[in-house]
């Protein structure tokens, strides 16, 4: 099957959604202050800011028959397609419970417990993940 051939299925709200947060996560992890070892007793703060330019058919629009046509040529003006943008800032109020942090992203909560001589020994507890915990979304738009 050569490249013009391919069937290609526009990107859903959900697949941008985990592009988008995996690509934040990637330029976090390449962040010297944040490497497995470090630890912040004290917490943390913050805001993110995200722009996204959306770019295709809005579902909402289509009638009940869709035209598929083949993808324009190298160098062609691609034909129209609706576009929309999504602004928003996200602030990340500080929560001095650092427990609370974990759980509402749904990371292992660690524990100290004893194991069966009785030495003390850290364990990882997941809890069900709660709904936007403590971040805060507000349009900016």
């Amino acid at each position: 099957m050569n490249g013009d051939d391919d069937y290609v299925e526009g990107l859903t709200g959900e697949e941008i959604i985990e592009d988008a947060l995996d690509q934040v996560a990637a330029k976090l992890r390449g962040d010297c202050n944040l490497r497995e070892t470090d630890a912040y007793q004290g917490g943390y703060d913050g805001w993110f800011e995200v722009h996204l330019n959306l770019r295709g058919i809005d579902l909402a629009k289509v009638d009940t028959r869709i035209i598929v046509s083949k993808p324009a040529e190298a160098g062609a003006t691609p034909g129209e397609t609706e576009q929309k943008t999504v602004d928003l800032r996200v602030d990340i109020p500080l929560e001095p419970r650092l427990n609370v942090v974990r759980e509402r992203s749904g990371q292992e909560v660690p524990t100290l417990t004893k194991d069966e001589e009785g030495r003390p020994v850290v364990k990882k507890r997941r809890y069900a993940r709660t709904a936007a915990g403590g971040a805060t979304g507000e349009s900016l738009g």
